[in-house]
């Protein structure tokens, strides 16, 4: 088990209870920070590492946490967990690629397109309450650097970090909600008055400037480093400049962020397998920190991973090739319309289950009741255990590469972007791309994301960029408007607002 999340489960109890000392009823009203001092906790570099560890809370793969800025307290799941209500999930399920089964009350409006800002309430709406933590992010960057006690080396790689987390969970709210009203700067953090959504230039360039400014003194990657495997390091910091980029189509910038990852020689595809037995890309998910993986969360006992689980039918018992699991909740699977576009060669459906044999002998597949595929990734499970020990994905170099293949065609056509999108297919076994115009190959980049990173959550993302969010989710037969595309601030913050912050376009006040 990781070394470094076993510390962040740790202090978590501890740190977060000593750290985050509630001020205030409101979920979501500036919080008191005036305990949270150099004199009374940074008493050495150990007790700032205890601080920043916390930041890491809603980045783990767990069920969830107690929110330590809100009364009561409230508990949100994490948001690279594989429960629907999450961030992972809810960049997946309301687009063509996983189709959720529950249609309850949380997942009933994302299949449909029919939630509104009452739809989400409190825990059910797990995002929105990031707000606070980009708040103790700042806090945590303003208590290291008072601090006498932490050396000067020391500090400013902390500070770099944190600065590096808040602009990640900027950009985790900035996706669903656009800018919205994160506290920054110092002198803001014990204001009590509500505050508007900063501009949309604004926020960018503050995520911009926090990662540009952390990037330097960052370490360049942990993926030889198993005891901090998990931190942040210069390459997520240019993976998630990579991603804002390519969000506000700044295709310059975009391909010259992506060119610098290439360039930093730590990254580079498995074509190869890792595990004896499995295909290159099977392995990549089952094997931890390899050169193909820029960041993944940790698995461990506390926070392990749910998404085989979530994806295996409740009456699975065995399937070729697979180990036997206990049966699974089938949350989530992916549609048939999307599993034919891979062609029948492809090695990346190794990672998808389409035939098994139920708890009553019967097999089951797209001809005998399966609903779906089962969207596996991760195949190394483990007998009658609900819980899996590989890591999350979160980012890999195969991204890099598709998103310079779409940065460049969206600047000069095809011609040049060739080279990065068919390294990606001959890993998979497919044929090279070849003879395509501009439009043609942005349609190509689209399916070539869609089957190289299914289930990592960046399927609504690429959607959105491509411009076809809204259609495809109306081939679908859903209810989408066009102002789908970000989703509504919560109704209670809006009231809480008292007019101060606004509500996204289309829902209202």
């Amino acid at each position: 088990m990781k070394k470094y999340y076993n510390k962040v489960n740790l202090v978590l109890s501890v740190a977060v209870c000593m750290l985050f000392v509630v001020a205030c009823k409101k979920s979501l009203e500036p919080q008191e920070y005036s305990e949270l001092t150099p004199q009374n906790f940074y008493q050495s570099a150990g007790d700032a590492n205890a601080a920043l560890m916390t930041l890491y809370v809603p980045f783990t793969s767990n069920w969830g946490n107690d929110d330590p800025g809100t009364s009561g307290p409230t508990w949100y799941a994490a948001l690279y967990n594989a429960d629907p209500k999450t961030y992972l999930s809810r960049s997946m399920i309301n687009t063509d690629e996983i189709t959720n089964t529950a249609q309850d009350a949380i997942t009933g409006p994302l299949e449909n397109y029919t939630w509104g800002p009452d739809t989400w309430v409190g825990a059910n709406d797990p995002t929105y309450y990031k707000v606070s933590y980009v708040a103790k992010a700042t806090d945590i960057m303003t208590a290291i650097n008072a601090s006498a006690a932490v050396p000067a080396n020391i500090k400013t790689a902390y500070i770099a970090e944190a600065q590096a987390l808040r602009a990640w969970l900027m950009f985790v709210l900035y996706d669903f909600y656009g800018p919205v009203n994160v506290k920054t700067s110092e002198a803001t953090l014990t204001d009590t008055a509500e505050t508007p959504r900063l501009s949309d230039t604004a926020y960018v360039n503050q995520m911009i400037n926090d990662l540009t400014t952390a990037i330097p003194n960052l370490q360049p990657s942990y993926n030889n480093d198993a005891a901090n495997w998990g931190r942040i390091s210069q390459g997520v910091a240019n993976m998630l400049l990579l991603k804002i980029y390519m969000m506000k189509k700044q295709w310059a910038a975009a391909q010259t962020q992506a060119q610098a990852i290439i360039n930093m020689g730590v990254y580079s595809l498995v074509t190869t397998p890792l595990i004896s037995g499995q295909t290159a890309y099977q392995s990549i998910f089952n094997t931890s920190a390899n050169s193909e993986i820029i960041y993944a969360v940790p698995a461990n006992l506390t926070s392990p991973n749910y998404w085989p689980q979530e994806v295996l039918p409740s009456d699975y018992a065995s399937a070729p090739g697979i180990e036997p699991e206990a049966s699974g909740w089938q949350v989530q699977y992916m549609p048939w319309a999307f599993y034919n576009k891979y062609d029948p060669t492809d090695q990346r459906l190794s990672t998808i289950l389409t035939s098994y044999t139920n708890t009553s002998g019967v097999v089951r597949n797209q001809a005998n009741g399966m609903p779906g595929a089962c969207p596996l990734k991760y195949t190394n499970l483990t007998a009658n255990n609900e819980a899996t020990s590989q890591d999350v994905v979160v980012f890999r170099y195969a991204d890099v590469l598709l998103s310079m293949a779409e940065a460049i065609n969206e600047q000069t056509g095809p011609a040049n972007a060739y080279s990065y999108i068919n390294q990606v297919r001959e890993r998979a076994g497919v044929s090279d791309l070849s003879g395509l115009t501009q439009t043609t190959m942005r349609q190509a980049i689209l399916d070539e994301r869609g089957r190289e990173l299914y289930a990592e959550g960046v399927r609504r993302q690429d959607l959105l960029r491509n411009g076809s969010y809204i259609s495809t989710a109306i081939a679908m037969g859903r209810q989408a408007q066009p102002y789908d595309t970000l989703y509504p601030i919560p109704e209670a913050i809006i009231v809480q607002g008292e007019g101060v912050i606004g509500q996204n376009a289309g829902y209202g006040n």
